[in-house]
């Protein structure tokens, strides 16, 4: 018990600029983002943090599994929703928009990744949410591989119904 409250200690100072709180339900755990003031929950027990230096924000994997989540934010002055999406739906991964839904300050994208290999395809899920003054962006991006997909539905709605936008 000692041993995996140690590792599980040091995975969370492995996390910059994040708390992690009380969750809503014991099956979800509250993350916030200090640099950038935006919230999520995270379900307890499915994902591992993992050190990823190129994306700040929050980088997990799924114990045991192929999904991968990251909650992340950065600024967006002078940047438009429209610039944003376009430049994340051309992303190099990206293979095909299969879904996007969007507002005045808010837009998801889903669809697949290029296959690593012949096969089978990855699904990849992204919300972004701007802040009230534009100023900066709070964003979650999850992927996983298609035949998990019944398995991430209702993971992915309790994501986005609980997935705030950034306050600085």
């Amino acid at each position: 018990m000692r041993t995996l409250f140690a590792s599980a200690l040091v995975a969370l100072m492995a996390v910059p600029c994040a708390v992690l709180a009380q969750g809503i339900d014991d099956n979800w755990q509250a993350y916030v983002d200090r640099d950038y003031g935006f919230s999520a929950q995270v379900p307890v027990g499915v994902f591992t943090p993992v050190n990823n230096p190129s994306r700040p924000g929050l980088s997990l994997e799924e114990i045991g599994g192929e999904a991968k989540l990251s909650l992340y934010g950065g600024p967006a002055r002078g940047m438009t929703r429209d610039a944003l999406e376009a430049r994340l739906e051309s992303g190099e991964n990206i293979s095909t928009i299969t879904y996007r839904a969007g507002g005045a300050s808010w837009f998801v994208l889903s669809g697949f990744y290029q296959p690593e290999l012949t096969g089978e395809q990855t699904i990849f899920y992204t919300k972004v949410l701007f802040s009230p003054d534009r100023e900066s962006f709070s964003a979650f991006e999850i992927s996983f591989p298609e035949r998990d997909k019944p398995r991430f539905e209702q993971m992915v709605e309790y994501f986005e119904d609980h997935f705030t936008r950034p306050t600085r």
